[in-house]
């Protein structure tokens, strides 16, 4: 996403496959009754992912594309678990939620092999495709490989998911999810 060190000003594009097992995605969302309850925080799976840019032109050539498992969801009640994946985002119909970038601008870097972008792309979830954008932080270590940072906030009800409520539905859950990332990608050889 970054162009790294002055060494890489010629190389060519870079290939890095997400690792699932080192990387997180959590949604937090206001509990029905958040001024008593506050927010809950629920992880999802990364199923599969990839980045890719050319240190010389990134902006030109950065992409990224993330798969999550929409079945993954995991808070610590899990009644909300149940009720998340199979009322809210219907897992069994929708099985995955999916970024893909679009494009990279912005590119600030604050050393060599770290700097920030801002990425543009499109979310879907439940079944609907939206434009995003947002902020991340990215680093190329010194072993090869990246990580990058960020978080996002959306109204999920813009994809058609059902916001989760209590009491007959008279308590909705706030409709604003603000979503963490940290993705941990290696080099593809």
């Amino acid at each position: 996403m970054i162009a790294f060190d002055p060494w890489t000003a010629s190389a060519a594009l870079m290939r890095f496959k997400i690792d699932p097992d080192r990387s997180t995605v959590s949604a937090k969302v206001a509990e029905p009754a958040a001024w008593i309850r506050g927010s809950a925080t629920g992880t999802f799976r990364i199923i599969d992912g990839a980045v890719s840019f050319d240190p010389a032109n990134v902006t030109r050539t950065g992409r990224v594309r993330i798969l999550i498992d929409a079945s993954s969801y995991s808070s610590d009640k899990p009644s909300r678990d149940r009720y998340v994946t199979e009322k809210s985002l219907e897992a069994s119909k929708f099985p995955t939620i999916g970024f893909e970038s679009s494009s990279i601008v912005g590119v600030v870097m604050t050393s060599p092999r770290e700097g920030t972008a801002i990425v543009n792309g499109f979310l879907t979830l439940h079944g609907e495709s939206h434009a995003m954008t947002m902020s991340v932080h990215a680093t190329l270590g010194a072993d090869g490989i990246f990580t990058g940072d960020g978080e996002v906030k959306f109204n999920y009800e813009d994809y058609g998911v059902t916001v989760p409520a209590v009491l007959l539905h008279t308590l909705l859950a706030g409709d604003e999810a603000t979503v963490h990332f940290h993705i941990v990608a290696a080099p593809l050889q």
